[in-house]
């Protein structure tokens, strides 16, 4: 548990697997990283897309974890954050599971505020539409450091 940390916000994006919550966790993971505009970003998969980061953005430190289908990657990335403390964690989860129960009780063990987002898969999109979707989402999350 982090200790001596007075308020953290955690949010989790969550939905069915293959949604785009980690792409859209990339996304933003990317753009603040490279300082880039959100309609700039892509994700590949790989380094920028499955790796947990922290990143101080103009003095609030924000942790970005963009896996999170499994609990032991969700447990994997409470590690993470014990490790690197921050102001506010993004974080995916699926729908409903132990991942998401484990970062519910990761929240209230540290006091923290857990803000949940609903992350759809729209399909009358196609991949264009789709990518388009994960973007407003990454430029929703910017409004939220």
């Amino acid at each position: 548990m982090i200790k001596n940390k007075k308020y953290m916000k955690i949010i989790g994006l969550y939905g069915r697997g293959k949604c785009g919550k980690s792409e859209t966790l990339g996304i933003f993971l990317r753009s603040l990283l490279h300082g880039i505009n959100i309609s700039d970003a892509e994700v590949k998969f790989g380094k920028d897309k499955d790796m947990c980061e922290s990143v101080d953005r103009h003095g609030i430190v924000v942790d970005i974890c963009p896996p999170g289908d499994t609990d032991d990657i969700v447990k994997a990335n409470i590690q993470f954050v014990e490790q690197n403390p921050c102001d506010i964690l993004f974080t995916v989860t699926r729908t409903k599971g132990r991942g998401r129960k484990a970062l519910d009780n990761y929240a209230k063990s540290i006091n923290a505020e857990l803000v949940w987002i609903k992350k759809n898969y729209n399909d009358d999109l196609d991949a264009i539409g789709q990518k388009e979707a994960n973007k407003r989402l990454a430029e929703k999350l910017f409004g939220m450091i």
